[in-house]
């Protein structure tokens, strides 16, 4: 009776300010429960992404559940996405302890990521891997309605900035594909990372009204 749902649509970002003082900011299509009481805090991230800013009690610890894995906070900020099967999770302060089922590759259960750690669990493969603070700092850009890119792939950028358009891009030649671009773009415009496409690497952009299609 006493779990909230909130949810995102494609593009929007919305966020959370919890009666226990912590915080959660979710992105584009993401779907999220909470139960926050005086005798517990649960979190489930359904789908999507989310950052969380945790307000650290020893006595009632902060809990997310994303799918067959479970975060506990030790005093934290960190973000958790989970989309297609796919789990990801980067600590930004402090340390949680992941749990979760092991994988093919035999993950630990329970581990402890501290500050600077990526988790993930694709494929039935699982790894972690270390994380400089620009680095994740970057990846929260969404937060401020941006996405950045560093020496990313055409392929990987249209990726992420489809997570937040109905207007598709799509690289259709695979040597743009492996093209890299950087810089800061805003999210919700297909059209500013596919002028500097064109502009850089002088591709030919064709707009198709629902899609983008980009080749040499």
């Amino acid at each position: 009776p006493d779990v909230t749902t909130y949810t995102t649509k494609l593009g929007e970002r919305e966020v959370l300010s919890l009666a226990d003082g912590s915080q959660i900011e979710l992105n584009t299509e993401t779907s999220l429960r909470t139960a926050v009481t005086a005798g517990r805090r649960i979190v489930w991230l359904d789908k999507g992404e989310a950052y969380f800013r945790v307000k650290h009690d020893a006595a009632r610890p902060f809990v997310v559940v994303a799918g067959k894995r479970r975060l506990t906070d030790i005093g934290t900020a960190f973000t958790v996405r989970q989309d297609a099967g796919n789990f990801r999770v980067a600590v930004l302060e402090g340390s949680v302890r992941l749990d979760g089922s092991s994988t093919s590759s035999g993950s630990p259960s329970p581990t402890i990521l501290k500050s600077g750690d990526t988790a993930v669990a694709a494929a039935g493969r699982f790894s972690i891997s270390r994380e400089t603070p620009e680095k994740l700092t970057d990846e929260l850009g969404w937060r401020r309605g941006v996405l950045i890119f560093n020496q990313t792939p055409l392929s990987q950028a249209a990726i992420e900035i489809n997570r937040y358009n109905s207007k598709k891009l799509v690289i259709a030649d695979p040597v743009a594909a492996r093209m890299k671009i950087g810089g800061t773009f805003p999210k919700n415009n297909v059209d500013a990372i596919t002028a500097a496409a064109r502009e850089l690497f002088g591709l030919h952009v064709e707009d198709r009204g629902t899609e983008i299609v980009v080749t040499r």
